[in-house]
């Protein structure tokens, strides 16, 4: 049996509590949920420090409530229009609340779909129905502000060149 040092816990994903959620999401649905991030952030920093929660900025935790809304939305009415993969989803890996990923495989089974569709759908809807345009218009106008603003300040910085594969 292993020791551990006093005041040191596991954290949930060690304790087993997270699954990892390997997925593909089109461009706008990461786009919209990096921004709630990105505002969520903003306004945890603004709070006094004693009373600053930065697991309520994470990408997991909205994740975790993105998929939660859904699977209470759509707990007894299908949801219709699960999303086919398109040509621009990109790759991506997070973790998600265990209980919720028992819920969404129960789901997925009744609705006849794969998690992974799911998931995108429950996402997807969240980003569509839960994120006003507005916020996200504004990060895309601070964001090539602050590129411009980097770029005059730094004008040998490019980003790196994406490398070519040769197959």
């Amino acid at each position: 049996m292993a020791v551990r040092k006093a005041g040191k816990t596991r954290s949930a994903r060690a304790r087993g509590l997270r699954t990892l959620q390997h997925q593909t999401l089109p461009p706008t649905t990461r786009f919209a949920i990096d921004t709630e991030v990105w505002f969520r952030g903003l306004i945890v920093e603004r709070q006094p420090a004693a009373k600053r929660d930065h697991r309520w900025c994470t990408k997991d935790q909205v994740h975790d409530e993105a998929i939660g809304w859904f699977l209470d939305r759509h707990a007894v009415q299908p949801f219709e229009d699960y999303p086919a993969r398109r040509t621009a989803d990109e790759d991506l890996t997070f973790w998600v609340d265990s209980k919720l990923m028992q819920r969404a495989r129960r789901m997925a089974q009744r609705d006849g779909v794969k998690v992974a569709r799911l998931i995108d759908a429950a996402l997807s809807s969240y980003a569509r129905e839960q994120l006003p345009q507005q916020l996200l218009r504004y990060r895309q106008r601070v964001q090539a502000q602050a590129s411009r603003l980097y770029q005059a300040t730094h004008p040998r910085a490019r980003p790196p060149r994406k490398r070519r594969t040769g197959r």
